[in-house]
């Protein structure tokens, strides 16, 4: 079977995203090639999910190959031919290119190893979803993961309904998008990972479904366009489910705030690197004064002398408002921002909201 190089390049690069190597498993490091109706399927598993990455190709040839993941995708990278030769001999998997190369194929119990892949047999809803969404929840909702501390399984999650998508900490993250039809579903991070095999702005299939395994329900999810398809074993408790505080963290991320300032991105994001080289070695948190004045900002360090002030961006409120925020935090969601203004919400006296078009980052008051 003749493949170009760079098309099939492409193919791998997408598949590499998937392989697992979190675990040491003979299924984790498979990858499966499986050619048939002028499609070539390359799909890996970790039983958590499936992923078959798709490409068309000339030949009406069938085979199936089970190999070493990292070995083949890795060889395949470094090619510079324009074309590759795929074929099966004895128990061997050949490859032509720069060179011939013989990668043993896998066996187990006398057989070729084939992947199970993971089916829903009885889907519940399916609608588009468009991939800006799928890719916004993980650019945005992820960095929520890496703030504060993680006291519950659950808040290593991603919560997603037809809302949007929540993530919390000792604060949360707040992504609002409209899905078709409702839904409430648990995401993992190794499923959310995935999500950048997406292009941009493009049609993604979701199908929900829930199957009856072993006398347990299984909560089944794929995301499906033309040429990638992940089918992922969700979260399954519904008392976890239940746990999320969903409806407390959308009414603290939409409360109507007694002040709200607008503030330039890049200014806040500078002064708060400056000051976070003053933190006080003594003191594991990284607390820090933020006094909120008429028309502008003074933040103070950890080690609480050294300041900056950062004027507001054609804003003012009409009185001043003090707050002890985590500076680290506040970098983290900064971090994650490219808009060049943000609006800041405050005076609640228990979390600022950090906004910027469709996300709200929530982020709790430290203690004095």
């Amino acid at each position: 079977m003749i493949l170009k190089v760079k098309e099939f390049q492409n193919a791998c690069k997408s598949i590499l995203e998937a392989v697992d190597t979190s675990a040491a498993s003979i299924v984790n490091e498979t990858l499966e090639l499986r050619a048939e109706n002028n499609k070539l399927n390359l799909c890996v598993t970790n039983k958590e999910y499936f992923v078959n990455v798709t490409m068309n190709i000339d030949s009406s040839e069938t085979f199936v190959a089970t190999v070493d993941a990292k070995l083949f995708l890795s060889l395949i990278a470094k090619l510079t031919t324009a074309d590759l030769d795929l074929s099966i001999k004895d128990n061997t998997l050949v490859v032509k290119g720069n060179g011939s190369y013989k990668l043993p194929m896998i066996y187990e119990d006398g057989a070729l190893l084939e992947l199970k892949p993971i089916t829903i047999d009885n889907p519940t809803v399916s609608f588009v979803i468009n991939s800006d969404n799928l890719l916004s929840v993980l650019n945005f909702n992820t960095k929520e993961m890496s703030k504060g501390v993680i006291s519950r399984p659950v808040q290593k999650m991603y919560y997603l309904d037809n809302e949007g998508c929540i993530t919390f900490t000792q604060g949360a993250c707040v992504n609002s998008f409209t899905l078709a039809e409702p839904v409430k579903v648990l995401l993992t991070q190794k499923v959310v990972k995935l999500f950048k095999l997406f292009n941009k702005s493009s049609d993604v299939q979701f199908t929900l479904g829930y199957d009856e395994v072993g006398g347990m329900l299984q909560t089944k999810a794929s995301f499906k366009n033309d040429s990638i398809e992940i089918t992922a074993i969700l979260p399954s408790d519904p008392n976890m489910l239940t746990s999320v505080p969903v409806k407390a963290i959308r009414a603290r991320a939409n409360n109507m705030y007694k002040y709200t300032i607008n503030i330039n991105r890049e200014l806040l994001a500078e002064a708060i690197d400056r000051l976070l080289l003053f933190t006080n070695a003594k003191v594991a948190k990284t607390s820090s004064r933020f006094e909120f004045g008429v028309d502008s900002l003074t933040i103070y360090a950890p080690d609480g002398e050294n300041k900056e002030t950062i004027d507001y961006t054609n804003t003012a409120i009409d009185s001043p408002y003090s707050a002890l925020l985590d500076l680290s935090n506040l970098k983290l969601t900064l971090d994650g921002c490219s808009e060049q203004y943000l609006t800041i919400h405050f005076g609640d006296d228990r979390a600022v909201v950090v906004a910027r078009g469709t996300i709200k980052n929530v982020i709790v008051y430290e203690c004095s």
